[in-house]
């Protein structure tokens, strides 16, 4: 079989090429291992869809309601991409393997040509890998929100109201995907890049790529990021900002990590609050504008208060399970 011209769902949907990802044996990784070493081009395209794969999951499992709608967009995702090359049978075994049953037609035929939508929550401390139809991946941060909506031509369109730090595919028939928050439009093409909406503003930090913001607001200007580069802008105080970042910092959330490099305590405070739903009542201005440098693991805050205590001789009581306050050790 000549796999020379297989696009990453393509490749999802060999039988072969699945067996050597879910259950390899030594015939299927040499015959794997040769025709990459033949085919360097196509490298690439095959360790993404191997990744998808394992991202998805290869076991069969019971799903969830939120599990099956999204299995049954990317499905309908990839017959309206690809029907040329995907049959009726191969649906069914693609369904049968992701969510453990064959009642695929029926929903097909009411759901083939619609917009696909869907929707994720997280909750206070909870993050999510979120995998879109057309292989795109969100990683949604704690304390968030995200509709999504792909339409029949393939237009991608993303709803946040908190954080979620995106990895674009690009689309091979140039369908648009857009990031939309109350104050801008990210425009995207093949990029990474991460969106918070928190605090009456709109912060882009762009990994690599390239993206455009569009402003809300009558007569603000498009703006074309560079990697590297942070914008702030806000529609109700019409406030923007503009400058080079360490994305690195910004994108700690996704190793369940939070960093900080001299940042003032009520920052700091801010921070905990937005994600984990942690109050910190803060005595004193001068406190509060202490500076703290280090990373706070998200699954162990009490690291923190630690670090605190000892570096800035503080007093930290805590009140109940999500409110605490902090004292300076001479302050009663």
């Amino acid at each position: 079989m000549d796999y020379k011209d297989y696009t990453v769902r393509d490749f999802l949907h060999d039988e072969l090429f699945r067996k050597w990802i879910e259950h390899p044996d030594r015939d299927t990784e040499l015959f794997w291992e040769t025709w990459m070493r033949e085919n360097p081009d196509q490298r690439n395209t095959v360790e993404e869809a191997r990744d998808v794969l394992l991202m998805i999951g290869t076991e069969e499992y019971t799903p969830t309601v939120e599990d099956q709608a999204e299995v049954w967009s990317r499905i309908a995702y990839t017959i309206q991409e690809t029907p040329q090359r995907t049959s009726v049978f191969a649906m069914w075994r693609y369904a049968a393997v992701f969510l453990g049953v064959l009642a695929v037609a029926g929903w097909l035929f009411l759901h083939r040509g619609k917009a696909i939508e869907l929707n994720y929550v997280t909750t206070y401390g909870e993050t999510k890998k979120i995998v879109l139809p057309d292989s795109s991946i969100v990683r949604l941060n704690a304390n968030s929100t995200l509709r999504c909506s792909i339409s029949r031509n393939g237009k991608r369109e993303i709803w946040l109201n908190g954080e979620g730090f995106f990895s674009v595919v690009h689309d091979n028939n140039s369908a648009p995907f857009l990031v939309h928050t109350s104050d801008v439009d990210v425009q995207v093409i093949a990029t990474e890049f991460n969106v918070n909406t928190r605090r009456v503003m709109t912060r882009v930090i762009l990994n690599n790529g390239a993206v455009k913001l569009k402003l809300n607001g009558d007569g603000q200007q498009d703006i074309k990021m560079k990697p590297g580069e942070m914008v702030s802008y806000s529609t109700a105080t019409r406030q923007l900002s503009r400058r080079n970042v360490n994305p690195v910092d910004y994108n700690a959330w996704l190793d369940n990590m939070f960093v900080f490099n001299e940042t003032p305590i009520a920052e700091v405070a801010i921070v905990l609050q937005e994600n984990l739903g942690i109050n910190l009542n803060i005595t004193g201005q001068d406190l509060q504008k202490e500076l703290f440098t280090g990373s706070i693991p998200m699954s162990d805050v009490d690291v923190f208060f630690r670090t605190l205590s000892r570096s800035l001789h503080v007093v930290i009581e805590k009140k109940d399970n999500n409110n605490y306050s902090i004292r300076k050790e001479n302050n009663q």
